[in-house]
């Protein structure tokens, strides 16, 4: 049995998808100020857990695991909920839940700053592995 390679003709028949150049990527991250900016890149390393309100050791647990450790949330409101999207966008992509948006609506985002995060994020984050090749 002969081995027929057909990489090149699915290189030729399928279209090509442009990656978005960087001038698109600075164009939203325009709507963003340094600091929300920073805080998307931060929430990278967060986990579902961290949105999630954290509860007080008791006594034996402090005994045992030590102190309470320092919360994840920012004292700031409005840079609470973008970090909240921003977890949830870094774990679900652009299917980001609806009460993330209204969450982050409700602390005053506007839509082209919700749209810039997600962007950015989905964006950032590592494609899909293909599996054939």
């Amino acid at each position: 049995m002969a081995f027929i390679d057909f990489t090149e003709a699915a290189h030729n028949t399928l279209p090509t998808i442009s990656v978005q150049p960087a001038s698109v990527i600075a164009e939203a991250a325009e709507v963003l100020s340094t600091l929300e900016r920073r805080v998307v890149a931060l929430a990278r390393e967060d986990g579902l857990a961290t949105l999630r309100p954290q509860r007080k050791r008791g006594w034996f647990a402090r005994l045992i695991l030590g102190p309470t450790p320092p919360s994840a949330m920012l004292a700031n409101e409005q840079l609470e909920a973008l970090r909240r999207l921003a977890v949830r966008g870094w774990h679900h992509g652009y299917t980001v839940p609806v009460s993330a948006l209204k969450e982050a609506r409700a602390a005053g985002h506007s839509e082209a700053k919700i749209g810039a995060v997600i962007d950015i994020i989905g964006r950032s984050r590592a494609p899909f592995r293909r599996l054939a090749a």
